[in-house]
């Protein structure tokens, strides 16, 4: 998860603001690998953006009760109070902006708090209008609206965080009304309690240009190989297996499956296959007839399961004395 080393950081960007797309999509992200800069995860202070504690830890969670967009969304656990964790998205414009998030709240609901930064008309050089509110969200999944909530307005100096005046408390779109629009960011998190919340279907965008972000697992790839393709029976075999995503080893348990000749489904033959320290999983195996192998991957929070191609083992007859 990225954050920023200064608060400046997102004044300096507000002239980058992204082009609205020209019509709602959905875009699949893999783990919390955003596709740019415009929209992703970060972790910023509950009091104020300019006071952040630790970052959170993230994992990607395959929940029991069905999420906005599939039982998959990535769980973020805050190590204490004072820190929220959530999204953060750029706009060429505040007041036309979408911004929602879905939120899988714990036991005893959630708490944060959401930001509006932006430049409006007219502002001294290096200030910027701040807005803060406070967010809720009970158990289970529901949407939470950043864009409608009502915010306490500072203006700040961004380089420092030196308060340079109060606005109020508003909407964004009765601020904006009052004090003009302009180009900004909005975010939204939770774990202001300290606690652990699932995040998912993270809407962004103008209206009838709207980009719902939907977090999902990492490609992942088994590969199987064996030490011979043939042997006499009874000769030991080493299957080999290796499950490939984000383009280095996963280091995941494999089970390795075998289907023998004249036999109609392939059946266990090593469960729970731990893989060495360069993430190889190795099964050794004695053959009696031909044999056809292959891994199994089960489903884990970051990716489906699946099975890796087959690799047959020719057994050849002993020779006679």
């Amino acid at each position: 998860m990225r954050r920023w080393t200064a608060v400046a950081v997102l004044a300096l960007g507000l002239g980058l603001a992204p082009s609205p797309a020209m019509a709602d999509d959905t875009v699949v992200v893999p783990g919390t690998s955003f596709p740019s800069t415009g929209t992703y995860l970060t972790y910023f202070g509950c009091v104020d953006l300019f006071h952040v504690g630790q970052a959170p830890a993230a994992r990607l969670m395959s929940y029991d009760d069905p999420g906005p967009l599939g039982p998959r969304a990535v769980e973020l656990t805050l190590p204490g109070a004072a820190t929220a964790a959530g999204s953060v998205s750029m706009f060429s414009s505040v007041a036309s902006a979408v911004s929602t998030l879905a939120v899988r709240g714990g036991e005893g609901g959630s708490t944060g708090v959401a930001y509006v930064w932006y430049l409006a008309p007219g502002m001294a050089s290096g200030q910027v209008w701040s807005g803060r509110a406070a967010l809720s969200a009970a158990g289970g999944w529901q949407q939470v609206d950043a864009a409608t909530a009502t915010y306490e307005w500072t203006r700040y100096d961004a380089a420092t965080g030196k308060v340079r005046g109060q606005g109020g408390v508003a909407t964004i779109d009765g601020f904006t009304a009052e004090h003009g629009d302009g180009p900004g960011y909005i975010l939204a998190g939770f774990g202001c309690d300290g606690g652990t919340f699932g995040v998912d279907a993270i809407r962004t965008g103008m209206p009838g240009s709207v980009t719902t972000y939907d977090i999902d697992g990492w490609p992942v790839t088994t590969e199987i190989g064996a030490s011979k393709d043939r042997v006499q029976a009874g000769e030991q075999v080493a299957i080999t297996g290796s499950s490939v995503g984000r383009g280095k080893p996963m280091g995941a348990t494999l089970t390795l499956q075998a289907r023998p000749q004249g036999a109609a489904e392939f059946q266990t033959v090593a469960e729970t296959v731990v893989p060495g320290a360069d993430g190889t999983a190795t099964a050794t195996v004695t053959p009696e007839v031909t044999t056809e192998y292959r891994w199994f991957f089960a489903r884990r929070g970051y990716a489906d399961e699946h099975v890796s191609g087959v690799r047959q083992v020719m057994v050849e007859p002993v020779p006679a004395n």
